[in-house]
């Protein structure tokens, strides 16, 4: 019985002894007093070392090209307000008239006597209502009478000057100063308001038309407010480039092609230019400053593109979206500083806030 107890009591010590050197080596870190070099591997981590470039401000200028009809400040077809006969045409072709030249003399004798006839009938009303008018006053003829006289009066009056004005559509005038093109007529043709005699332009100045994009109706109501310049070119004369300004556009924008009419202002001093040519016009549209990086400093996550700042010795995270894309850079908006270096190298081993090593700081 004495042995039995004394087995016991062995047994017990050594599954006593099995668990103290369990929790002995399973928990080694009891021991809360680290050493001071491991206290000090432990605050201090390594610098993520990077390569970095300053961040600078460039606009976002963009280039606008499109084909466009040029046509003259003022350009009418010429037509004759009446038929009748052609006696003289009184000018050439490319001929530079004035406002109120005769361009084509229709026949107009007809009418000249009509005048003469009209300015007799009323010299001769306004010689009875004088002698009515005369009357009246010493009771000789009633009032009505005179007040018949000055109605025959105002009526010859009437008369005559339809007549001048029937005289005056037998010549075809220049409504403005500019350039006739060829006679369609020569003289004793029979004319009348369906036949074209000319055409006429004022070309000291082209509008040239073009189409916009709807995405740029903004800058295009600018560019007319500051009368932007533009630059054309025409197949006409190669390697020349004429100039001018956006000075209008359309009202609406067309719902089919969504686009808007645009209109430049071409100064033609030297009359090189035609009405109806064709032109590419170029538009250099201004845009704002933006950050500007080198692509490969973009980064992508689940909130959207951001980019590596060292701020104080530090990297951190800043957000950004997209403007443009130019030649491997990117234009960028966010909370950025002309000057401040972004990460372009060592990208893949940032955190935020971790310190960094720039290894080009003497360089750059």
């Amino acid at each position: 019985m004495k042995k039995l107890h004394i087995g016991l009591t062995l047994l017990l010590l050594f599954i006593v002894a099995i668990v103290l050197w369990n929790i002995r080596h399973s928990l080694p870190f009891i021991n809360t007093q680290p050493s001071n070099s491991d206290a000090t591997t432990e605050r201090v981590s390594p610098a993520v070392k990077v390569i970095t470039k300053p961040i600078n401000f460039t606009a976002n200028d963009r280039i606008f090209e499109a084909v466009g009809t040029a046509r003259a400040r003022l350009s009418a077809d010429i037509y004759p307000a009446v038929a009748d006969e052609v006696l003289e045409v009184k000018f050439e072709a490319q001929q530079n008239v004035k406002k109120g030249d005769i361009l084509v003399q229709l026949d107009d004798r007809q009418e000249k006597l009509a005048v003469e006839l009209a300015e007799v009938e009323l010299k001769d009303a306004k010689s009875l209502l004088t002698r009515y008018e005369q009357a009246v006053k010493q009771g000789a003829v009633p009032q009505s009478e005179v007040d018949s006289a000055r109605a025959t009066y105002e009526g010859a009056e009437v008369t005559l000057n339809q007549a001048k004005l029937d005289l005056e559509e037998r010549q075809i005038i220049a409504p403005f100063d500019g350039y006739v093109g060829i006679p369609n007529i020569d003289p004793g043709d029979r004319v009348d308001t369906d036949t074209l005699i000319t055409g006429l332009d004022a070309r000291d100045i082209l509008y040239l038309d073009f189409e916009v994009p709807e995405a740029l109706a903004g800058a295009l109501k600018n560019a007319q407010s500051e009368q932007q310049q533009i630059t054309a070119t025409t197949p006409s004369y190669p390697g020349t480039t004429f100039k001018g300004r956006i000075t209008a556009q359309e009202s609406r924008i067309d719902p089919g092609r969504r686009t808007l009419m645009a209109r430049a202002s071409i100064e033609n001093t030297d009359d090189l230019l035609r009405p109806g040519m064709s032109f590419t016009v170029r538009w250099d549209i201004p845009g704002k400053d933006y950050a500007t990086v080198p692509e490969i400093s973009l980064q992508w996550g689940r909130e959207g593109s951001f980019i590596w700042i060292i701020r104080d010795g530090q990297a951190k995270k800043v957000m950004t979206r997209v403007i443009a894309r130019k030649a491997g850079q990117v234009l960028l908006e966010g909370e950025l500083k002309e000057n401040e270096e972004v990460v372009i190298e060592g990208l893949q081993r940032l955190r935020p806030d971790v310190n960094v090593d720039i290894l080009n700081k003497e360089q750059s």
